[in-house]
């Protein structure tokens, strides 16, 4: 079984993959697919981290995401008493619960579910990106976006590190990540900057999803390439949000806190102009804050 080695800023992480491992064509896939990145300051990086929306979005969608993992912990028959705190949700679950939880929630959550108006993300990472978005891609309309829940010390609760594009309904788009709870420089999402514009054929990966310690994963792992497999946590703050390339190596992102479960949102959004029968609207509101230095736009 193949060793994988990479770091996260200091940290050593490995884990040994059941499978074998390949390297794809050498191709650079953004040479030929829609680079929702392209032309703006962070393009090299494949990230940035920016303010995200207004105190009251922002306070609606902590309240509201808490309400939607608050009614999944209570169909697993837990009593909360009393306010309940995303943080500390790995005090109330066994692995068996949080496991029935994840099944029902891993297919993310409906467009009613959202706790604002879905239009006000489009336009704020539109804004950022510089460029209209949408969440209704032309080759995905699933639902529209996800809680990732991480507990600590338990690396099973995300992905390795991986391309969401080696599944590909999930090219040509731009990914968010915005954190809800718990999430710090032991427990953020890691990237490996500029790693978007690698070739396949210098990256080796797992064959047909990977299988680590037991758990099968979809997308595959990547396990080896030409340059070192460095990764680091970008850290938003409370009221910011990390934009970055689904071409970017990313994932791993074991959570190092003691006490902290972690809680982030993720979204992808694809450009409005390669979403067939989704009308623009009739007038277009940007959100209400100035322009930030650095956006795009």
């Amino acid at each position: 079984m193949p060793l994988v080695e990479y770091w996260i800023d200091e940290q050593r992480v490995s884990f040994q993959l059941d499978g074998q491992t390949e390297k794809g064509p050498g191709a650079v896939l953004l040479e030929t697919d829609d680079n929702i990145l392209s032309g703006t300051p962070w393009d090299a990086q494949g990230y940035c981290v920016k303010p995200f929306l207004s105190e009251p979005q922002l306070a609606a969608l902590r309240r509201g995401f808490a309400q939607l993992i608050r009614a999944e912990v209570e169909a697993q028959g837990i009593r909360i008493p009393g306010e309940f705190c995303l943080e500390k949700y790995h005090r109330l679950v066994t692995d068996e619960q949080h496991a029935a939880i994840i099944k029902r929630t891993r297919i993310g959550f409906e467009r009613q579910q959202f706790p604002i108006r879905l239009a006000e993300v489009e336009q704020r990472v539109s804004q950022i990106c510089g460029t209209a978005l949408t969440v209704d891609g032309a080759n995905y309309r699933g639902r529209p976006f996800f809680l990732r829940i991480v507990r600590p010390h338990k690396p099973q609760d995300n992905n390795p590190p991986h391309r969401d594009v080696w599944l590909d309904h999930l090219r040509d788009g731009v990914n968010i990540y915005f954190p809800v709870a718990g999430s710090n420089r032991l427990s953020s999402l890691p990237v490996l900057p500029g790693s978007h514009k690698w070739s396949e054929a210098e990256i080796e990966r797992s064959v047909n999803g990977a299988k680590i310690e037991g758990l099968n994963y979809t997308v595959p792992t990547v396990t080896n390439a030409r340059m070192p497999l460095r990764m680091t946590r970008p850290d938003p703050a409370a009221g910011e949000v990390l934009v970055f390339s689904p071409y970017l190596i990313h994932g791993g992102a074991a959570n190092l806190n003691d006490d902290l479960t972690r809680v982030s949102l993720e979204m992808r959004l694809w450009r409005r102009s390669a979403a067939p029968c989704q009308p623009l609207p009739v007038q277009v509101q940007l959100p209400s804050f100035p322009l930030v230095p650095g956006d795009a736009a």
